[in-house]
Parts: structure tokens; sequence; C-alpha cells
């Protein structure tokens, strides 16, 4: 499987700027439209599962971490598309004690121009 970015995220809706209750503490058009939006957002985001963490092999967690593209304003640059928090589930393929939930951070303060790492998250 080559490993593909996905800019997918969440899009939470702002909240309405003006009165979200009328005088008869009855939501407004502006508030049921916000709430409409939100759990729209939630429920095509989440599903009816939860939240559940992708699962990927080592090999394609890496090409995830490692890809790169021609930086829009500096052709001659790369960039990492791997985003920050990026949350994975590495199976391991013969061991599944060796599987492992990962994190994508910052190496240093270069990000995009260099790969985040990959941090395990210690389960207890």
């Amino acid at each position: 499987m080559t490993a593909t970015p996905r800019r997918e995220s969440i899009r939470i809706p702002n909240l309405p700027f003006g009165q979200i209750v009328d005088d008869k503490g009855m939501a407004t058009d502006d508030e049921l439209t916000f709430r409409q939006a939100l759990i729209t957002a939630l429920q095509n985001y989440m599903g009816n599962e939860g939240l559940v963490i992708p699962i990927q092999n080592q090999t394609d967690a890496d090409a995830i971490l490692n890809h790169k593209v021609e930086d829009p304003s500096n052709p001659a640059n790369f960039v990492y598309t791997c985003l920050l928090g990026t949350t994975l589930y590495i199976k391991d393929a013969a061991d599944y004690t060796q599987d492992k939930v990962v994190i994508a951070v910052r190496n240093d303060n270069t990000y995009p121009a260099t790969p985040p790492v990959f941090k395990t998250v210690t389960l207890t």
C-alpha cells in the first residue's frame, strides 16, 4: 500500500456571534444552525463507533511520516505532509504484544521542512 496523505480533519463550526436564545429562552435560528452543523460534523467524522485510530503496519506508518511534496512557496524545497498530532495504531503482524499507538510530534523547529517523529503513547 502506498501511503497518500489525507487532509481530512474535523471542521468544527464557529459559535454564532449573535444571541443564541430568544426572549422566551428558545434557541434562535443561528443557534439551531450551529448545533445542527456541529452534530453533523461530529457524526460524519466519528460515526456511530466513536473515533477509531487508523491501523497501519510499520512500513506504511514510516511512509506516512516521511511523505513530502514540493513547497508551493519555494519549489526548490520540500515539505513533509504528515500533520502534527497524526495518531496511528501500528499493528505487528507477527506479535500482537508489539502493537503500539503513536502520535506525530515535531522533530525540531523546522517542521514541516523536516519530518515529524512518532512517539509511542504508553497505555496502562
